[in-house]
């Protein structure tokens, strides 16, 4: 079929050519760049008129066809019978219009990152979880939103989505960093993969299915989800309570959401939703105020949704939300929440006004969405729903087997390790991991926050760690000590890595049993050290920290009888 999205792209080359730029950088900022640069062109200006971070909607025409779709139900007349955010209804004259040029503030946090990963290139909150819900693994993970966006692309599409394999796989793709801190290089670099596809499988995939100009739409809407999620999630910490950080910056005006809506549809990935559901209902190609508008109100709906749900309120980032001292202001938040309720049905009916396709109307104002998927009512919950075994053979017939690999597990794990000790971040995974080995990822995640943040650094993890012992200084421990670290680099998964150990010889001619390693931790807690030193080794690796400890309880000669 042809392509669905607007010719707009400065680029004109393939979707795979285009990754194959992207696959060249090495850092946050070259890789913003490069996105943009295909997207705009070299001439663009970077300020408020970019089209690449910002949406500019030009002025509504009428249809050539009138009444060619029917007004959405839920509209400026009805609107005032429901409390969605707030229950104060519509209110016109909220612009469409950007405030903030989010240039500066998304390349000043980029440099940022790009510095802190000078220091080791796994920033503290690489792999995190960001769900709430109290997952065992990445697997569960990943499964419970791969039957969330079945779920989703079964009420916006009404199809058998066995029908369409690769926008299902795409869908689950960019859905990805939102409940998973997912390094944006990662995934360009194909380190990332998900049922075993990297995204470079999924854009071969769509240039082989003839996508065009499409394929590269949304690869580098893709791209730009990514920084934006990276960054928000990086940006966390610091901005909850104060007035820095791009979040922060969008929402400085009572009586201006558009750029917080703009935020939020870039973190959403709805632009790429509304060319996967144009798609698979063969709507031709469309009108770019079609997408953005569609797109923009999609989270939005969600949003109206979940605040009569009772279910906003948990979200981590908020359009509504008002920062630093405006926070203290009740009236301020209260105004942004009338704003954003009012900008939804004014942009509805400029969709249904200008002959928007009713498959992206449909899209635009799902609000059962959030009724009949489980990811709600999980978030409202706090813990999840076990899934159907009628589903769990759909998500096995569309993904496949097996959701994660060996890399994702592992480091998912460590952040468990981790996260397990802070009552905040509750989690249902247990760990085995000795008390020395924990603490020294406590220590090495505590040296990866301070090199984002400088004043972390004095912190203490309330753990002693012996870093020297005796052991170490007997003759041959220093050469024991490096071939396990080495050992690391060898070893592709769990399995293996027990192989690796269990071949080394400790004292005499005995070999390294699994006995002495469950007495160090789980296969899974061994495996998570060793892909810490495999993505940040260092002289705190907490790999290295395993050799250390097991010459000193098992190989050195004072573990001799």
């Amino acid at each position: 079929m042809d392509p669905v999205s607007p010719n707009t792209l400065a680029y004109r080359g393939t979707a795979l050519d285009a990754l194959e730029e992207l696959a060249k950088t090495k850092t946050y900022v070259e890789l913003l760049h490069v996105a943009h640069s295909l997207w705009c062109g070299s001439s663009c200006s970077r300020n408020i008129e970019c089209n690449f971070l910002h949406y500019k909607m030009t002025d509504p025409q009428a249809s050539k066809k009138p009444d060619l779709v029917p007004n959405h139900r839920y509209n400026k007349s009805t609107a005032n019978y429901f409390t969605l955010m707030g229950g104060e209804g519509y209110e016109p004259g909220f612009t469409q219009e950007h405030q903030v040029n989010f240039w500066p503030p998304l390349e000043s946090v980029l440099r940022r990152i790009d510095q802190a990963r000078e220091k080791g290139d796994f920033l503290f909150c690489d792999y995190t979880d960001w769900t709430k819900k109290q997952n065992s693994s990445a697997k569960q993970v990943i499964l419970c939103f791969c039957r969330d966006i079945i779920q989703w692309m079964a009420i916006w599409n009404g199809v058998d989505l066995k029908t369409v394999p690769l926008e299902m796989w795409l869908a689950a793709m960019i859905t990805t960093p939102d409940d998973l801190c997912i390094p944006p290089l990662d995934v360009i670099h194909q380190k990332f993969r998900l049922y075993g596809r990297s995204l470079r499988d999924l854009v071969q995939a769509m240039v082989d299915d003839n996508w065009g100009r499409d394929a590269v739409h949304v690869l580098l809407s893709f791209v730009r989800q990514l920084i934006f999620q990276y960054v928000e999630k990086v940006e966390f910490e610091g901005t909850v309570n104060s007035d820095a950080g791009i979040h922060a910056q969008a929402g400085q005006h009572a009586d201006s959401v558009w750029d917080s809506i703009v935020l939020r549809t870039h973190t959403g990935g709805t632009y790429v939703g509304m060319i996967l559901i144009s798609r698979i209902a063969g709507l031709g190609m469309l009108e770019e105020n079609w997408i953005l508008g569609s797109a923009a109100n999609s989270c939005i709906s969600m949003d109206l949704a979940k605040s009569a749900a009772r279910i906003y309120h948990v979200d981590n980032h908020q359009p509504t939300l008002s920062f630093g001292e405006q926070n203290k202001q009740s009236t301020f938040e209260r105004r942004r929440k009338v704003g954003y309720h009012s900008v939804y049905l004014d942009t509805m009916d400029d969709l249904v006004d200008t002959g928007c396709p009713e498959p992206l109307l449909h899209a635009a104002g799902t609000f059962l969405g959030v009724q009949l998927v489980h990811r709600y009512w999980e978030r409202s919950l706090g813990y999840r729903i076990p899934i159907h075994p009628v589903m769990t053979d759909t998500i096995g017939n569309i993904y496949g087997d097996e959701p994660t690999d060996a890399r994702l597990d592992g480091l998912f794990h460590l952040r468990q390790l981790i996260s397990g000790h802070k009552a905040e971040q509750e989690t249902s995974a247990e760990s085995t991991l000795c008390p020395d080995l924990l603490a020294a990822c406590l220590e090495r995640q505590r040296l990866r926050t301070s090199a984002w943040k400088p004043d972390h650094a004095d912190t203490c993890t309330g753990h002693t760690i012996h870093t020297q012992h005796s052991s170490y200084s007997q003759p041959g421990a220093a050469e024991w000590i490096s071939d396990v670290h080495r050992l690391s680099q060898r070893a592709n998964n769990p399995k293996e890595l027990q192989k690796l150990l269990t071949s080394l010889v400790i004292v005499n001619s005995t070999p390294l049993s699994v006995d002495h390693l469950d007495a160090v931790g789980s296969q899974d807690d061994l495996w998570a050290l060793c892909m810490a030193c495999k993505v940040d080794c260092s002289k705190d690796c907490e790999w290295l920290a395993f050799a250390k400890y097991v010459w000193k309880q098992f190989a050195s000669s004072s573990t001799l009888a």
